[in-house]
């Protein structure tokens, strides 16, 4: 398995928050498997949520499910689960999430890419339990053999979901491939939809040391003390099989949450004709 291939589970990113802190918190609290996707790299079913364009990358078929697991006051709870499922350019995920306020709810994602390795689009719509629905659209392209750009747009509209409202934001983001795909690295921030300050950076990279395995890691720093900690991934995958275990080590130390995502996995492309 390449690390391009594994690392759309795999790979990492270094958060910087700015100084808008009410804009970090409008965003809902995503899944630990979930918030270690590089945008310019995923191309499998989680790219439903991260970046629709992703999609048109896929020639597989795939059922996914996560979960996170917190640790605080002494206890572990399960915060968050969900499931997703796609077939080629077509994806539909649900997830039980947090939301701002610390309530939950339901979201159910339904997304399409159209394009090639070159070029590609594509778009997503979300429904909130308890709120409004929203649309994510996303560009991606080849500038290089070694670099990809995107840029994506969250959540169209700022849904209000139990009473908060979550903020639309632009994504822009740059991948980069070294030694082969063995190495690859990203740079994205988050902007917000009216086009103000920028209010976050994540930057990481991922390396597979073996022809299954996949080490990365990522580093959070925010004026948000609770947002600040370090990540650490690892992922194993094969022809029909992905999954990523997760940890976070928030500021000040000790396991503050777990998270796991695994895949089963079927190739569309049929068999070669000679």
């Amino acid at each position: 398995m390449t690390l391009r291939r594994a690392l759309g589970p795999c790979a990492v990113v270094l958060a910087v928050a700015a100084a808008d802190p009410r804009a970090a918190a409008a965003q809902l609290a995503r899944p630990l498997a979930e918030r270690s996707l590089l945008t310019t790299a995923v191309r499998d079913e989680r790219a439903v949520w991260v970046n629709p364009a992703g999609l048109s990358r896929s020639t597989q078929a795939s059922f996914a499910a996560d979960l996170t697991v917190e640790r605080g006051g002494g206890e572990a709870r399960l915060a968050q689960y969900g499931l997703a499922l796609s077939s080629r350019s077509l994806a539909f995920g649900w997830e039980h999430d947090r939301v701002p306020g610390g309530s939950s709810a339901n979201l159910y994602v339904l997304g399409f890419g159209l394009g090639d390795e070159l070029f590609s689009g594509g778009v997503a719509h979300r429904w909130y339990q308890g709120g409004q629905g929203s649309w994510d659209v996303a560009l991606r392209g080849r500038a290089t053999d070694a670099i990809d750009l995107s840029l994506v747009w969250h959540d169209i509209g700022s849904p209000v979901v139990r009473g908060a409202t979550i903020q639309d934001r632009f994504v822009p983001a740059a991948g980069f491939r070294f030694l082969e795909g063995r190495i690859l690295a990203g740079v994205e921030g988050d902007v917000p939809g009216d086009l103000g300050t920028l209010t976050e950076i994540r930057a990481g990279a991922g390396i597979a040391i073996a022809s299954r395995i996949v080490v990365a890691c990522r580093w959070t720093f925010s004026r948000d003390v609770a947002r600040r900690g370090v990540v650490v991934l690892v992922g194993l995958g094969g022809r029909t099989y992905r999954g990523s275990l997760v940890a976070l080590f928030p500021e000040g130390g000790g396991l503050g949450a777990v998270g796991a995502n695994g895949a089963l996995v079927g190739d569309l492309t049929g068999p070669s004709r000679r």
